[in-house]
């Protein structure tokens, strides 16, 4: 084996991640090191994720539970969803009552 084939294993062959680049057969061993791109550019913080739907668990009795899927089945649609526009439905007279969509969640001084 020729020497000129294979590269010697030094601590030269290992880059830090972003910084690697194509080995070049010319071995230029006075080759400018340039940083990479995004050390240079100004930082630009990410687009925030979109919202999320969040989670939460409700218990309900196996009769309730065997009602309400018949209910999704004869409709068409999932328990999830059925749940959801109950839920909607509550809220939305909720804040009817109250006299606030927000019932005090914001900062506009809803104190009803």
């Amino acid at each position: 084996m020729s020497s000129a084939k294979f590269a010697s294993i030094t601590s030269s062959l290992l880059a830090r991640k972003g910084e690697a680049r194509p080995w070049s057969q010319s071995l230029e061993p006075d080759m400018p090191q340039l940083p990479p791109s995004w050390r240079t550019e100004a930082a630009v913080p990410p687009p925030p994720p979109p919202a999320k739907d969040r989670s939460c668990a409700v218990r309900m009795s196996a009769h309730d539970y065997e009602r309400l899927g018949i209910l999704a089945v004869k409709g068409g649609v999932k328990r999830q969803d059925l749940l959801k526009v109950a839920l909607a439905q509550f809220l939305d007279s909720k804040a009817k009552e109250y006299g606030c969509v927000c019932l005090g969640a914001c900062n506009n001084n809803c104190d009803n």
